[in-house]
């Protein structure tokens, strides 16, 4: 299921460092209904290397378990909506042309989104639930496959290599050296290539614990990008800041012979850049404080007789959950809009899924928000319920905030 990693993915060092364990956790996107059986656990633990800053974790699981079927779709909030916005406006700034192929393409929502821009858009996407979605539903054609050399040639089938190469939070899912030899398969020396991925400042700063899972198996600082590229034909061109999941970087690559001068931006990004050894373990003191804080929010809440739900069937919240301890006696219920997890349980749990549109009906006390880097939108959407007395519980940096 799980093999130890001992390597790092970026510079290859072989002497990594753990700075971080969440002990044996469930795989956090195992939504499974009752009574069938689960994928299993693995040890969650983030290993350092000193040699170029790249945090990963020390055990991969089986890519063939974790996306064959896979429950996460992307967002089709409004804010996700408008970041899709400014994202293809800064690669058209950039891009000498519309040919875009999106990997980890998910249900196909970014690359319709694209395509009703004028892009001639394509996907390469491993999970068969998914690929359905963004083949049928989204009219996008789409590689059920992996990204490798081989679903890069079967791009490269239908005509010449793309102007625009997007990886949306996957690439710190992958193994980093073979993703970058099949991108040289796929492009040529005008490819833009851009990849979006969070950002690990952000969460070191944030102690944001709930997206360390095993999908994520690197946490990308540029200095490692860079070490990385270093036995490559691309160069780090230009680095764009976003808000989205809780502090994003876009990292557009270009081709050494691409004639195009990298930006400032690069330079800059490095420059500024200090991911030290040490920062992650004060990062594992902050998120032992916050765990501590949150179950001890929930716990008041029971103390004063509140049924306790929280808000947004995320991976980020089967991690909170799990970290936490919690059982059904803890979370009653979780609420998700997707509808593909209502009915199901929260993994490693028995507590149970619903639809978003139940939530009013059931009317709990209190829940705490697990999607909170969508904040500002979910307590938009449910003014009724606040108005009616109930209390959201929101993860911060160094413990809860009751709003």
């Amino acid at each position: 299921m799980f093999c130890e990693h001992t390597i790092c993915r970026a510079c290859g060092h072989a002497e990594l460092k753990e700075v971080f364990s969440l002990g044996v956790m469930p795989l956090a996107n195992d939504f499974v209904k009752p009574g069938e059986p689960r994928q299993g656990f693995a040890p969650l633990r983030v290993m350092f290397c000193r040699q170029c800053s790249l945090a990963q974790l020390g055990e991969t699981v089986d890519p063939e378990i974790l996306y064959k079927n896979y429950l996460y779709t992307t967002s089709n909030s409004q804010t996700m909506l408008r970041h899709f916005d400014r994202l293809v406006k800064d690669i058209a700034s950039e891009a000498t042309g519309q040919r875009l192929v999106e990997i980890g393409s998910n249900c196909g929502r970014l690359l319709r989104f694209a395509k009703e821009k004028g892009y001639a858009v394509m996907g390469i996407e491993p999970a068969s639930n998914l690929w359905k979605i963004s083949s049928k539903e989204n009219q996008v054609p789409t590689c059920q496959e992996f990204f490798n050399e081989h679903s890069a040639k079967w791009v490269l089938g239908f005509g010449d290599a793309p102007h625009i190469i997007l990886a949306r939070h996957c690439f710190c899912h992958q193994e980093w050296r073979p993703f970058m030899n099949s991108v040289g398969v796929l492009a040529n020396d005008k490819t833009l290539v851009c990849i979006e991925v969070p950002y690990v400042k952000d969460l070191l700063a944030r102690a944001e614990f709930d997206s360390i899972y095993h999908e994520h198996t690197s946490y990308l600082s540029l200095r490692a990008m860079s070490a990385l590229l270093q036995t490559t034909p691309f160069h780090i061109h230009a680095v764009i800041k976003y808000g989205i999941h809780g502090g994003a970087l876009l990292v557009l690559l270009r081709h050494n012979n691409s004639g195009i001068e990298p930006h400032l931006s690069a330079d800059e990004y490095l420059a500024e850049e200090t991911v030290t050894e040490n920062d992650w373990l004060c990062f594992a003191g902050a998120a032992s404080v916050k765990i501590k804080r949150i179950k001890d929010a929930v716990r008041e809440a029971h103390e004063k007789g509140q049924i306790v739900s929280a808000f947004g069937a995320s991976a980020k919240c089967s991690v909170l959950i799990n970290a936490c301890g919690f059982t059904k006696d803890d979370i009653a219920f979780v609420t998700d809009n997707s509808p593909l997890k209502p009915g199901r349980l929260i993994p490693g749990t028995q507590i149970p899924i619903i639809h978003q549109d139940e939530f009013l009906s059931e009317h709990p006390d209190v829940a705490l928000l697990a999607a909170w880097n969508y904040r500002a939108e979910v307590l938009a959407s449910q003014a009724k319920w606040r108005s009616r007395g109930g209390k959201f519980l929101i993860p911060t940096p160094d413990g809860v905030e009751i709003v």
